[in-house]
């Protein structure tokens, strides 16, 4: 069975039709024949053009089928893919429903992960940029991650985009931040599908400058100092997408996200797309907080969970006390090394008028007054019950100002 679409070679209309028969499944092997990694790419690249609606003509002056050729294109493509010598199974791969590529050796009848061929997790990464770690440095590399988000995806996009077109944008960007495989482009196509079907034009619409701001913000917050991203930090950012923009550009971000890891994601932070940031309009960032930890044997640390520092007093014969302080009770202790801490009671009852802190710089503890005490800057802080009643808090510090 054939169609009346005919291609174009650029030197007239070829006479061949459309091999639509191509589709029809055979019993015979589809790898029978042996190419290295240079020669398949080169033959991608022969066959890519095949997939163009540019490049057919209807003898009947019917609808060219931009799927149907797109289809024929990417089966030929996924033949090459297959390329092997002599008996062997080939390597196949496929993607699980939670985006783990998977790696089968014997045709298919098992599967196992196959990380070392994702390039969202084994590609190189970019090097840190130089400068102070620390929020100013974060702001700069969340204002670059935005600018080129906006600038080589959102700005590029039109409501008339094909398929192809939009694949190729996206393709060509994620390349940019990680090296591209076989297997991953599969990925790509899915992210595609998703976000063509989202409708370029509602999509373009929801792409606001708000959007955008709360995007950086999101980033900002999520970012280690040494401006970097792990699986942990790339779950938290999916998910503030998901709670703090929502709707069709939450799909598109996400979809975007996806596609680049942890080491896309952190390439793109440390890809310089800008030498200067403000991100004094965005809420708190939890990694903004600092470390603080209790003193030796002064009570007991309970947990840390990046934020809080939950913690139980010590008992010394007469009363409760907790001495927390900045410094890791395995350095030498240092009273200029200081926060600012807030104090947020759990269980129990805390004596504030015989509670007491140390000022950063100074030596030694005058009481608090009042609890939490947000805005002090100090390098310790003593904790009392003097009703002999034990209690429980945890605690958060962040830098002084």
């Amino acid at each position: 069975m054939t169609s009346e679409w005919r291609i174009n070679n650029r030197r007239g209309w070829k006479a061949e039709t459309f091999p639509y028969d191509y589709f029809i499944p055979d019993d015979s092997r589809e790898c029978q024949y042996c190419l290295t990694d240079k020669q398949a790419e080169i033959l991608r690249g022969i066959i890519e053009p095949l997939g163009w609606e540019t490049r057919w003509w209807s003898a009947t002056d019917t609808a060219i089928n931009r799927d149907e050729i797109q289809a024929f294109r990417d089966d030929l493509i996924r033949r090459l893919m297959m390329s092997c010598c002599g008996d062997e199974a080939p390597d196949q791969f496929r993607w699980t429903e939670d985006g783990v590529l998977e790696r089968s050796q014997d045709g298919g009848a098992t599967w196992t992960p196959a990380p070392e061929f994702d390039p969202r997790q084994n590609s190189p990464r970019f090097p840190e940029p130089a400068g102070t770690e620390g929020a100013s440095k974060r702001c700069i590399a969340a204002t670059g991650m935005v600018a080129i988000i906006k600038q080589q995806i959102g700005d590029q996009l039109t409501d008339d985009m094909s398929h192809y077109t939009l694949g190729q944008l996206i393709a060509d960007w994620v390349g940019t931040m990680i090296g591209t495989s076989n297997p991953f482009k599969a990925l790509i196509v899915i992210a595609v599908n998703q976000i063509f079907a989202l409708i370029i034009s509602v999509l373009r619409a929801a792409l606001t400058e708000t959007v955008y701001d709360t995007l950086l913000c999101i980033f900002y917050c999520n970012m280690a100092n040494d401006i970097s991203f792990d699986e942990a930090r790339l779950d938290q950012v999916t998910t503030d997408i998901g709670d703090q923009i929502g709707g069709i550009a939450t799909l598109f971000f996400q979809q975007l996200i996806n596609l680049l890891g942890v080491v896309g994601l952190t390439n793109l932070a440390r890809a310089g797309g800008a030498t200067s940031g403000d991100c004094s309009d965005c809420p708190e960032c939890p990694s903004d907080w600092v470390r603080i930890y209790v003193s030796t044997g002064g009570g007991t640390e309970t947990g840390w969970d990046g934020e809080w520092l939950y913690a139980s007093p010590v008992h010394d014969g007469s009363h409760y006390t907790l001495f927390v302080q900045r410094t890791n009770p395995a350095d030498t202790f240092d009273e200029n090394f200081c926060a600012s801490i807030e104090i947020e009671l759990l269980t129990g009852t805390i004596d504030v008028l015989n509670s007491a802190m140390r000022v950063c710089g100074g030596s030694g503890l005058v009481p608090i007054g009042i609890a939490p005490f947000p805005g002090t800057c100090v390098c310790q802080v003593a904790i009392r019950n003097f009703e002999d009643v034990p209690f429980t808090v945890r605690m958060r510090a962040h830098p002084c100002s």
